[in-house]
């Protein structure tokens, strides 16, 4: 059976008013704060159609209706109204995207906490594990002893190093050193790094050749610097906050769900690229534990999932304002990386001293 207009009307109503209170829907409360010209009756009767359609249970006998998975699900992908984020809000969240000079990882980490003080639950970034690919080096002469070395990998991913050096330096020398590296080092893996390598690069540095063993150190921390994937969580209090997770072991549960790296690396990599997602934990139990939420939407590079950034609460939570605010953030982000990318703007990041 299909739902009419009026089934979706009452459902978006019941999860309406469970959102924002917590408590069961009956048939009263929609008579009195609903616009609904039928009698509390047929709203009963109706509300027992959506029940024995999966949409709606009944937690105890003389309660009203909460909205199970599949009426969150029908909810979310149907009948919500579309959230306008609020002019603050959205200052909020181009603050943190302005942010250029901030490497993608703190930008993500960033968005994270904004997004979580935005919305009020518990809000992660993750990001995947780079691909330790280079694409180019580019060098910047800082002063007569110092200068800037920087990796721009394959899958979008910066690293930089702030090199300082006993000899004087010149931009013939660091010209030098950037031909050398984009001749040998580009498109290779720390693995495929051997013996012919290192000779290839040395020979490359002709009169310079002395910088090599600096340079090849260098590279060689900038590599070891990609990590596996990272989960960044913020505001695991907030789940406190809610009635749903007064019971600890269900944050415990939650919180061992995102420890597992490996099984959340392999949710954010089957994500649509600039498209938001939402799990049910009743639905993949194996994900989240049942009764919560969980939304999160991916940020690409050239259309390649590197991360995302999204919220856990209960599965009750705002999905109006949550998506407006991952939506705008995730797909300005992505924007903006794309443009910077694609142009060879730099985003420095991991920028240390050497």
């Amino acid at each position: 059976m299909e739902l009419n207009e009026r089934k979706k009307a009452i459902l978006r109503s019941i999860v309406d008013a469970y959102i924002a209170t917590g408590e069961p829907v009956g048939s009263k409360y929609l008579t009195t704060n609903a616009d609904f010209n039928v009698s509390s009756a047929t709203l009963r009767n109706e509300m027992s159609v959506l029940e024995s359609m999966g949409y709606l249970e009944q937690p105890h006998t003389s309660a009203g209706r909460v909205p199970t998975a599949k009426g969150y699900r029908t909810y979310v992908e149907n009948l919500m109204d579309r959230y306008a984020l609020a002019m603050e809000e959205v200052e909020i969240l181009d603050d943190v995207i302005e942010n250029k000079l901030a490497e993608v990882n703190t930008l993500m980490e960033e968005a994270s906490h904004a997004i979580g003080e935005l919305t009020n639950y518990t809000s992660f970034a993750f990001i995947g594990g780079n691909g330790a690919e280079a694409d180019r080096y580019e060098t910047l002469l800082v002063g007569e002893h110092d200068f800037l070395l920087v990796m721009i990998c394959k899958d979008g991913s910066v690293r930089s190093r702030q090199v300082k050096t006993q000899e004087k330096l010149d931009n013939d020398i660091l010209e030098t050193a950037k031909k050398a590296l984009n001749q040998c080092f580009v498109g290779i893996t720390p693995e495929q790094v051997n013996l012919n390598t290192v000779l290839e690069f040395e020979n490359a540095m002709g009169e310079y050749r002395s910088f090599s063993s600096m340079l090849l150190r260098v590279i060689n921390e900038m590599f070891n610097s990609f990590d596996s994937e990272k989960v960044h969580v913020d505001g695991v209090t907030k789940l406190l906050s809610y009635p749903e997770f007064f019971n600890v072991a269900k944050v415990q549960s939650v919180l061992s769900m995102i420890e597992e790296r490996k099984r959340f690396s392999e949710l954010m990599k089957k994500a649509i690229p600039g498209q938001t997602s939402i799990v049910f934990g009743e639905e993949a139990q194996d994900i989240a534990p049942p009764g919560t939420g969980f939304v999160f939407h991916p940020i690409s590079v050239g259309g390649k999932v590197i991360g995302a950034v999204g919220v856990i609460g209960p599965k009750r939570m705002d999905y109006k304002k949550v998506i407006a605010s991952l939506d705008y953030f995730a797909e300005s982000l992505t924007e903006q990386i794309d443009k910077d990318f694609t142009k060879g703007n730099l985003l420095i990041g991991d920028n240390t001293n050497e």
